[in-house]
């Protein structure tokens, strides 16, 4: 009888799980906090938001063939990383772009000045070329051209649109135009110079894009 007593008083010890619970003060149960490590805000491919962990958006991913790219490291309201899915014509366009805006603001920030030059539509082809020749150095020192070609008599326009494909053709190795815009009787438009590495962008997009398309991230 005593050895039966002695091994239901081992069950009872084995069987006890101290129980540790938080209570408020009116003697609630407080409920645990839920770990919220890893979460993320995931946006689909349809523009639908969820709430999910990494690990599972990456494995959603995978299972669709479908790129997961970080889009916002923290959102400021709900504190979690924002994570998009996105096909591989999604991602290259979006890569292209965001290359692109890199590009133009490192080219913005080299731009040591700028420069304004003022040619007659009846300027002559040996000052023109003189004139370009002047145009292609300033953008290899990184400067920004402004040029007014000033119409002057009965063929201005067409005139001025004729020097201005001699400038457009001369300068292209050194330079892009922008903004060309005519006002009153004057042709105006920008030079910009052109980054070492700015010829290279759609080679390397291509170049990744090949070895993108082998699978997903």
């Amino acid at each position: 009888m005593n050895k039966f007593c002695n091994l239901l008083g081992l069950r009872r010890l084995l069987e006890y799980r101290p129980i540790s619970t938080r209570l408020t003060a009116d003697g609630k149960e407080v409920p645990k906090r839920k770990n919220l490590e890893n979460r993320i805000t995931l946006i689909g491919t349809d523009n639908s938001v969820s709430i999910t962990d990494l690990k599972n958006a990456e494995n959603l991913s995978i299972r669709r063939e479908l790129k997961l790219v970080k889009i916002q490291d923290v959102d400021a309201k709900t504190r979690r990383p924002i994570y998009k899915l996105m096909t591989n014509s999604e991602y290259h366009s979006e890569e292209l772009e965001r290359r692109k805006e890199k590009q133009e603001s490192r080219q913005k920030n080299s731009i040591r000045g700028q420069k304004l030059l003022s040619i007659s539509s009846k300027i002559g082809e040996h000052d023109l070329m003189t004139g370009v020749k002047k145009m292609v150095k300033l953008l290899d020192k990184q400067y920004e051209v402004k040029i007014i070609i000033a119409g002057d008599g009965d063929n201005a326009s067409h005139t001025s649109e004729r020097i201005y494909s001699v400038i457009e053709k001369n300068v292209k190795s050194s330079g892009q135009v922008v903004q060309k815009r005519n006002k009153g009787n004057s042709l105006r438009f920008q030079l910009l110079p052109l980054r070492e590495n700015s010829s290279h962008t759609q080679n390397d997009l291509d170049s990744n894009k090949d070895k993108d398309d082998k699978g997903p991230l």
